[in-house]
């Protein structure tokens, strides 16, 4: 091994033990006697530890520290950890030198660790490094005489059941808390779960598959028959082949079962001699003779006979001889034979779990069952992962390759676990990155906390464990590889991988398709490599120290910029890049490319989530990169507002104003303070709007910025008319009409929508309050046409909202579910949430009047579930509760409309917004005369009406005419 080093990052078990009171043994001791007592446990000890696979790394005085899962690659490194730690206590009581008790503690604690293989002179080191060792340390520490202290987290990876018994929590390293346990009694073999335990959900979807298997089940008339189920770890096997048994065990069908499982899967014979000596009533603790009395009642040839008596009597040198002298073939088919005597005498299904932990030599076994004339229906029925393929196919008749389930199905399933109390978004996001696979859905929904918080970027480690064991399976080279194009995506293109790996195309494609065979990648389609899923890419990256990443994200900037001279597209996963191997300046002014390119392509979501990552870095440059935190914030806002962002604006807004002024960026105060009049004017706090927009028009004007009088104006004239000045409103967009002539009409200027179509649209908007609605609409039409040549989204929802408005006003109630049904399919395409409520609003209403009220309920019914309408302005949502109102009304449920109702006024109240105060109160008297004439409330909100109507200058919609 010479003086190099090999590092490595994985999920481990770390075992920590230590002698109690080993001083007191040996205080009187000569110094020969005391070594050698201490060798003696020393020895123990070692050899409870690899007897399981694990590994020594470090001995101190009496005791020391082992690992399980490295470099030896075991999925079921916590159990073999549990029961190596039990074997250290059981050493029947013995004594040491004078006579005291030999006592023990146990610390055990799983985790990712760093790991690393390496010395001098020949001589091989372990070193491991992380909280996870101190942490089973300290649990040792803590452990009384004999006892065994396990972490909640090393029992969550044991697969076998545990004894264990809770300890109030346990302080580890730092302010961790650390749950622990004691270990009872020894864990039991995995393998041994009963079926109906395996799996406590029930099986979702599998429609085709589990009609399949049903036509292959044993019964009277049946042909005998083999298939194998083979999927990626979690898809979904075990739970299919748990519910093919259940069927079967309803009706007079023998089933037997082996779990394959790494522990055994190189103990010769080992699932072939377990299926027969179950029959046999033979195990381990059998005696010779009970097991020659049952192979003698056996119905087969004679040199059957003696070939499993010396396979199963292994306690005599002659009889592990015998055994020697026949071949795998010969033994194979005496199994075989017996297994048809014991197991035939009716239809019979035999599962195999897991083929890919089955030792070579019962496999054979397997194949030649699969092909052996039975006296009754047999059904071999395999489960294993991809890498089992190969294997598979030499045993079954037929293969079902199972796929990731559809999202439907996968929250059907989630449901089981994840009530609908509970957090939407955590549970959203676990279908998300389940991807399809029914276990890694199950882990990540158990691994969120009771406050319903699971972390963005961690994996459940029964997960990531499963993965990173799979991944020490490898050759070094195929390691190397997957682990490096773990960290360049989920999916890489071709080219881009050959660049970072260094290889030719040639040597590339045959990588990949060895990892395909193991599940790591797609098989190669296109010119781009994909991961199975996200989690395996991430957990492969999670193996990777520091150093090595930094190095392959390195070589991947420059891969980058030297495959690819047009960049566009790209400056994101440059950005990715660049921070990860330390260059965070870099990685901001790539994620400045990608903010501009968003903006250019008017992709408000991804521009908002550019702006989160920038964050990021800006508070990790700190005060150097504050310039960066104005032009990022100046460039968003707008977008975020228009998506409903109105709390990260809200939290950012000011800052970023102050930023600004202290570094005497006049234009960039300008902008943000349209944008903070905005946010103002959505909140209902006109006061502080017109301020702040009257403020930044003049500034915009001794700038002559037409963008900055254009979107400082805007606002402006929206707050005026939400206070009732709806002429000089109305006269501010008629100046800027004026203004935006030639390429000012389509220039953007820095709006989200095109501004002459803004203009229009705001302006038929205000003539909603003066009464003119037919001159209303044409200036709506004129919008749409606009915004519909230059392809302008969000200008035609813009247009399409107020065209509606107008639409239901003229009482041509039809064509306004027409507009605003296309409104609603362009929102919902390009998620403008601030939109929404305003928009169902109309859209409620204008169902409610074509007869078709029961529909516009459920509308706002699911706009209010969604959450949507807090993610909007108090004038959007008071029209939303005024469109439910009517809804509710003409639906029959007059008194949950007019207390919706009552929601809108109080919000137009609190906003005092006069025309809005007048549209509720219009609805609430038309509403009340329909539902309850005679009603007082009606004359008293006719007079508040027409008060307001005078004072502003207001005409109330004339609603006599209401089709019902």
């Amino acid at each position: 091994m010479g003086g190099a080093n090999i590092a490595d990052r994985n999920i481990i078990t770390v075992l920590a033990v230590d002698m109690v009171g080993s001083t007191r043994h040996i205080a009187a001791c000569d110094p020969d006697e005391a070594q050698a007592f201490l060798d003696q446990w020393l020895d123990h000890i070692r050899s409870s530890v690899e007897r399981l696979g694990g590994q020594i790394v470090h001995y101190a005085g009496d005791g020391g520290i082992a690992i399980f899962g490295w470099p030896t690659a075991y999925e079921d490194h916590a159990d073999r950890a549990c029961i190596a730690a039990w074997d250290i206590q059981s050493h029947s009581r013995s004594t040491g030198p004078r006579g005291d008790p030999v006592n023990f503690r146990v610390g055990l604690h799983s985790g990712l660790v760093g790991l690393r293989i390496g010395g001098k002179n020949a001589i091989a080191r372990f070193d491991v490094a992380g909280a996870t060792v101190h942490v089973a340390a300290k649990l040792q520490q803590e452990a009384a005489a004999d006892e065994i202290r396990v972490s909640a987290e090393t029992a969550k990876l044991c697969r076998s059941p545990l004894d264990l018994t809770a300890h109030k929590a346990t302080s580890g390293i730092a302010d961790r808390v650390i749950e622990a346990y004691t270990l009872n009694a020894r864990p039991d073999d995995v393998d041994h779960n009963e079926i109906a335990n395996r799996y406590q959900n029930p099986i979702v979807n599998r429609v085709d598959e589990l009609a399949a298997l049903r036509e292959l089940l044993p019964g009277p008339g049946t042909k005998s028959c083999s298939v194998a189920l083979l999927g990626e770890p979690g898809i979904g096997k075990s739970r299919l082949a748990t519910a093919v048994i259940a069927e079967a065990l309803t009706s007079d069908v023998r089933c037997c079962v082996f779990y394959g499982g790494v522990q055994r899967r190189a103990t010769p014979f080992a699932a072939a001699r377990t299926l027969v000596g179950d029959m046999l009533a033979a195990n381990s603790s059998s005696s010779d003779a009970h097991i020659r009395e049952a192979l003698a009642k056996l119905h087969v040839e004679a040199g059957d006979r003696r070939k499993l008596e010396a396979l199963f009597i292994v306690g005599k040198a002659s009889s592990r001889q015998r055994l020697t002298d026949n071949t795998q073939t010969q033994i194979s088919r005496a199994l075989v034979n017996a297994f048809l005597a014991l197991a035939l005498d009716r239809p019979t299904l035999l599962l195999i779990e897991d083929l890919q932990w089955i030792d070579p030599e019962s496999r054979h076994f397997l194949k030649l069952l699969a092909r052996a004339s039975t006296p009754q229906p047999l059904c071999i029925l395999l489960t294993g992962r991809p890498e089992s393929s190969d294997q598979s196919m030499e045993i079954a008749d037929s293969l079902i390759h199972l796929q990731p389930l559809s999202r439907a199905n996968m929250e059907a399933l989630g449901r089981q676990l994840w009530p609908k109390t509970r957090s939407s978004t955590v549970f959203a996001r676990a279908i998300d990155r389940a991807d399809g696979v029914p276990f890694v859905l199950e882990e990540f929904l158990r691994s969120a906390d009771a406050t319903n918080a699971t972390s963005e970027h961690s994996l459940p480690q029964s997960v990531e464990s499963v993965i990173h064991a799979r991944l020490q399976r490898l050759s070094p080279k195929m390691k190397a590889f997957v682990q490096t194009l773990s960290l360049l995506g989920e999916g890489v293109e071709i080219q881009l991988a050959t660049t970072v790996l260094g290889v030719d195309v040639g040597e590339l494609l045959t990588a990949l398709f060895e990892l395909a065979r193991f599940a790591f990648v797609h098989p190669l389609a296109g010119n781009s490599v994909r991961f199975r899923h996200q989690i395996i890419a991430e957990a492969c990256a999670n193996t990777i120290p520091r150093g090595r990443r930094l190095e392959i994200h390195q070589a991947a900037v420059l891969a980058i910029i030297r495959r690819y001279p047009n960049l566009n597209g790209r400056y994101e996963q440059l950005a990715f890049h660049a921070e990860e191997a330390g260059d965070a300046d870099a990685a901001l002014g790539y994620l400045w490319e990608a903010a501009v390119e968003a903006r250019r392509n008017a992709a408000a979501s991804s521009l908002s989530l550019i702006y989160d990552r920038a964050l990021k870095l800006i508070e990790r440059l700190g005060e150097a990169a504050e310039e960066k935190y104005v032009d990022f914030g100046r460039m968003s806002f707008a977008s975020m507002l228009q998506l409903g962002e109105f709390t990260k604006v809200n939290m950012h807004l000011p800052r970023t104003l102050e930023l600004a002024r202290r570094q005497g960026r006049i234009a960039h105060v300008c902008s943000i303070q349209s944008q903070l009049g905005m946010v103002y004017w959505f909140e209902g706090r006109y006061e502080e709007a017109l301020q702040i927009t009257s403020e930044g028009l003049r500034t915009a004007r001794a700038l002559e910025s037409t963008a900055l009088v254009f979107s400082n104006q805007t606002i402006m004239a929206n707050v005026l008319y939400s206070m009732g000045h709806v002429e000089r409103a109305i006269a501010a967009m008629d100046e800027l009409n004026e203004m935006l002539t030639g390429e000012l009409e389509t220039a953007r200027l820095g709006t989200p929508a095109g501004p002459k179509c803004t203009v229009l649209a705001f302006r038929s908007w205000f003539m909603n309050a003066t009464g003119q609605y037919a001159e209303a609409l044409g200036f709506a039409l004129r919008a749409l046409e606009i915004a519909v040549r230059e392809q302008d989204s969000y200008g035609q929802v813009l247009a399409r909202i107020t065209m509606g408005r107008n639409l239901l006003m003229l009482h041509r109630n039809d064509q306004a579910v027409e507009c605003l049904s296309i409104a609603r399919e362009i929102v919902e395409r390009n998620g403008y949430d601030a939109s929404k409520a305003n928009l169902t609003g109309a859209m409620a209403t204008a169902l409610a009047r074509t007869g078709q009220a029961h529909q516009a309920v459920d509308l706002i019914d699911t706009c209010i579930e969604s959450g949507t309408h807090l993610r909007t302005g108090q004038i959007e949502l008071c029209l939303l509760y005024a469109g439910y109102a009517e809804a509710l009304v003409r639906d029959g449920k007059s008194e949950r409309g007019l207390s919706a109702l009552d929601a809108a006024l109080s919000i137009a109240r609190t906003i005092r917004n006069p025309w809005m105060i007048v549209e509720c109160l219009g609805l609430r008297a038309r509403l009340l005369a329909e539902a309850k004439p005679g009603t007082a409330r009606v004359v008293e909100d006719l007079a508040e009406m027409r008060a307001i109507c005078d004072q502003f200058g207001i005409v109330a919609w004339d609603g006599s005419r209401l089709a019902v």
